[in-house]
């Protein structure tokens, strides 16, 4: 795929900018649709775009007249900031992250998934995954992911990263022990906080929640 990033002014109007259900849908994109937002880049120059995220690439994507193109790593180590409606992405190990949650500490997103390929019926009701690789090399090959849907037959798994950061140290947790392990001079805080409180780990909501509990 051809990374390109035209600096190009597009019109606001074209959809909301409110608030973006952080929740993830099965799909291969972070995003419902494709969205107006903001590319900033670290000389503070901005640029507009209608945006999403890729959870398959792990790209951020730019519509561009009907062409769907992505920021690549040129232009990636030149930004500082991507905005799409209130929700703010920036940079981690070269990947995209949500910035959930900036105060004292600082909580992140990181969104992916896994892709789930239709397999070749084969003898005694089994699959090959012989095929399922060669559609699977097929599907990036010709660019399909990029697509807002995938073929049929296939499915995405989505999940995930969270990445706390305390001290200038940024460190990965994948469940709510993980994360209260990262708290445990506040251990009978959190515990009071889970025991009292139905956390959805899928929810970035919930997990903020959480955090912005302990740090009070």
């Amino acid at each position: 795929m051809k990374y390109i990033f035209l600096m190009v002014i597009i019109s606001l109007s074209a959809a909301s900018l409110g608030s973006q259900n952080r929740s993830i849908e099965i799909t291969h994109y972070l995003l419902s649709e494709f969205t107006p937002g903001t590319v900033i880049m670290k000389d503070r120059s901005i640029n507009f775009a209608v945006l999403n995220y890729n959870l398959l690439s792990e790209e951020m994507l730019f519509n561009q007249q009907g062409k769907i193109l992505a920021l690549g790593p040129d232009i990636v180590k030149d930004i500082d900031t991507v905005k799409i409606g209130e929700r703010k992405f920036v940079i981690q190990n070269n990947k995209f992250v949500e910035l959930l949650y900036s105060g004292k500490d600082e909580l992140f997103a990181e969104y992916r998934c896994t892709l789930v390929m239709p397999g070749t019926p084969s003898a005694y009701g089994t699959t090959t995954q012989t095929a399922a690789t060669k559609s699977y090399s097929s599907l990036y090959a010709g660019g399909v992911l990029y697509e807002l849907t995938l073929p049929e037959g296939y499915k995405t798994r989505p999940y995930i990263n969270y990445w706390l950061k305390r001290d200038g140290k940024m460190t990965k947790f994948i469940n709510i022990k993980q994360l209260g392990n990262l708290y445990k001079e506040k251990s009978s805080e959190f515990k009071a906080y889970t025991r009292s409180n139905e956390v959805d780990f899928k929810n970035p909501d919930n997990v903020t929640e959480i955090v912005k509990f302990i740090e009070k």
